[in-house]
């Protein structure tokens, strides 16, 4: 993936950087993070500049986060549930980004920018939701803004360290799962208790 993703960047600069992006939205396997590093890999060597990688990271960011808004304003749960598997989108994903909603309102496409997952899917209950689009767009583009610096600055400080550079997402990624599964359980409890209560 990490190669494929290289070489699209490589051979179609800005653009194939931007499609990398896109490509985010609609196949969530697509890691966001690995293609924000390969641009600041090739700003260090001269090839991009950084406000170039930047704005294009940026500019994709937000426009994944329109599309699956639209996805969800439009299609709903019933296009999950029956399309969902085809952009690699299941139910229990949708249920994640519903629970981080729930919890945070509207600030969740702020926050829910810079996680793993709930990044892109943190749009669907908003359009689901049908809230306005101009806050949605205002707080995501904010949002976005420290997720593409944080890696587009790790692959541009490392460059050819590519090693280095998914050693280091790993790491980061450590502490966010496990913050995500705190999230859930607490949901999920709350939820029960509030369903038992008598």
């Amino acid at each position: 993936m990490s190669n494929f993703l290289f070489n699209l960047i490589s051979n179609y600069g800005y653009f194939g950087m931007f499609v990398g992006m896109v490509l985010e939205a609609v196949i969530i396997i697509i890691p966001s993070e690995v293609i924000l590093a390969t641009a600041g890999i090739l700003a260090s060597r001269g090839i991009f500049t950084i406000w170039g990688a930047f704005i294009t990271g940026l500019l994709g960011s937000v426009f994944c986060a329109i599309i699956i808004y639209f996805i969800g304003y439009f299609g709903g749960r019933p296009f999950i549930k029956k399309f969902g598997k085809y952009f690699f989108m299941k139910e229990s994903d949708l249920e994640k980004s519903n629970s981080w909603f729930n919890k945070y309102g509207m600030l969740g496409a702020l926050i829910g920018r810079n996680f793993p997952i709930v990044r892109t899917l943190i749009s669907l209950p908003i359009g689901i939701y049908r809230l306005s689009f101009i806050k949605f767009l205002i707080y995501t583009t904010i949002g976005s803004i420290p997720w593409t610096i944080l890696f587009i600055y790790l692959g541009y400080a490392l460059g050819n360290s590519w090693i280095l550079v998914n050693s280091k997402i790993s790491y980061l990624k450590i502490p966010i799962r496990i913050l995500l599964i705190f999230l859930i359980v607490f949901y999920f409890y709350k939820k029960l208790k509030k369903k038992y209560k008598y």
